[in-house]
C-alpha cells in the first residue's frame, strides 16, 4: 500500500486533552514538559513544526504521569468532538445517514487522531468500527490510546446526533480484565479484552438514522477536500502526488494539463515527459482521480446522479454512467445499492 501517511497533523489533538488537564488543574507548562513544545506552537501550522511522533508520545506520557491514572484515556477521549476533526468532521457530520458518515470515517481514517487502523463494515446485524494495529504504539501507551480512541468515537457525536450511540459490544486491544466493571459502566455494554483488533459494535439498524446536519453538498465538497489532505500527508509524495493534488484542489473542476503545467512551472511538454517517466500520463490519473471520487460520492452521498456526474466534470449524466461502467463494471446505481 506504500508509504504510510503524515501523523504531524496530530499536533490538533494537544489542544483538546490539554484544556482538559487545565481544568484539572494542571499546568500547561507541566503536560508539554520535554516535548518542545509551548501554547503558541498549538496554533500554527503542522508543516512549520514538523511535529513527530516522539513528541505525541512524551505529551501523553507526561500527562498519565501527572494524574496517576491508569484510565485517563477513557475521561479524555470525551474531549474530541466531531468539530475538532477539522473537514473530516464536517464531512461526517453533513453526511445524510450514520451509515455514509461511517463510510465517511472509514475512508479517511488517516484524517482523525488515531495511530489505529480504521475500517468499518457491516456483518448482519452488527455494524463494526475497528481499530486495528497499524503505527507501532509504546506499551506504556497502548491501553491509553485503545481508551480515548473508542471514547471519543462512542461520544464525539454526541452534540449533533440526536440519539447517542449506545454500543452492542466493545473489544480492547488491551488486558485489563481486573477493571472490567469500570468499562462496562463506562462504555454501558459488555466488554471483551485482548482482542486481535479494537471494535465498537453497533446494531446495524441505527445506521439509517438521518443527520440532524445533513447536507449532501457540504458533505460532497468537504471529502473532496479531505482527499486532498490525504494526498499532502503522504510521506514521500512523487510527482504523481503533486498532479492529483493539483487536479483535487478545486472540487467540480478538472483542469486541462495546460493549467496543471502552469502550477508546476513548467511546460506541459515538460509535464508529459515527467509523468512518461513514472510510467503515467495525465489522462491516466485525470480517470483515476474520477473514478475514486464517484465511487465516494455515491457511496457517501444521496447525491442524484445528475449532480455527481457535474461534480465530475460530465456534460450529462449518461457519459457518466458509460465511463462509469468502464472502470467498474457496473452501473453507478448498481454499485450504489452494494456500497450502501
Amino acid at each position: 500500500m506504500g508509504s504510510k501517511a503524515d501523523t504531524s497533523h496530530h499536533i490538533k489533538a494537544i489542544g483538546p486533552a490539554l484544556e482538559a488537564m487545565q481544568t484539572m488543574g494542571f499546568t500547561s507548562a507541566d503536560c508539554l514538559r520535554n516535548t518542545g513544545l509551548n501554547e503558541a506552537d498549538l496554533v500554527k501550522p503542522p508543516t512549520e513544526l514538523g511535529f513527530t511522533l516522539d513528541q505525541e508520545f512524551q505529551f501523553h506520557r507526561n500527562l498519565l504521569e501527572l494524574t496517576d491514572n491508569p484510565m485517563l484515556g477513557l475521561l479524555l477521549g470525551k474531549t474530541y468532538q466531531l468539530e475538532a476533526y477539522g473537514l473530516l468532521g464536517y464531512a461526517f457530520m453533513s453526511a445524510p445517514t450514520l451509515r455514509h458518515a461511517m463510510v465517511v470515517l472509514r475512508n479517511y481514517g488517516p484524517l482523525t487522531f488515531t495511530l489505529f487502523r480504521v475500517d468499518f463494515q457491516v456483518e448482519g446485524p452488527l455494524a463494526t468500527l475497528r481499530l486495528s494495529p497499524d503505527i507501532p504504539i509504546p506499551d506504556d501507551l497502548l491501553a491509553y490510546y485503545v481508551d480515548r480512541d473508542l471514547t471519543a468515537a462512542v461520544t464525539g457525536g454526541q452534540g449533533t446526533m440526536r440519539v447517542p450511540l449506545e454500543p452492542q459490544h466493545i473489544q480492547l486491544l488491551h488486558f485489563s480484565e481486573d477493571q472490567r466493571d469500570i468499562y462496562e459502566r463506562h462504555f454501558r455494554c459488555p466488554v471483551s479484552f485482548s482482542t486481535m483488533a479494537s471494535e465498537l459494535q453497533l446494531d446495524a439498524r441505527v445506521l439509517d438514522t438521518i443527520m440532524p446536519l445533513r447536507d449532501t453538498e457540504t458533505t460532497s465538497v468537504c471529502q473532496q477536500q479531505c482527499r486532498l489532505l490525504l494526498a499532502r500527508m503522504k510521506a514521500g509524495s512523487n510527482f504523481v502526488d503533486k498532479v492529483r493534488q493539483i487536479i483535487l484542489a478545486r472540487p467540480g473542476y478538472f483542469p486541462d494539463i495546460d493549467y496543471v503545467a502552469e502550477k508546476l512551472n513548467m511546460t506541459s511538454r515538460t509535464l508529459r515527459r515527467r509523468l512518461t517517466r513514472e510510467d503515467s500520463s495525465y489522462q491516466e490519473i485525470l480517470v483515476e482521480v474520477r473514478y475514486e471520487l464517484a465511487r465516494e460520492y455515491l457511496a457517501t452521498s444521496t447525491l442524484p446522479l445528475e449532480e455527481i456526474s457535474v461534480l465530475l466534470g460530465y456534460s450529462a449524466p449518461s457519459n457518466f454512467s458509460n465511463a462509469f461502467k468502464r472502470w467498474h463494471g457496473s452501473s453507478p446505481r448498481e454499485y450504489r445499492q452494494v456500497a450502501c
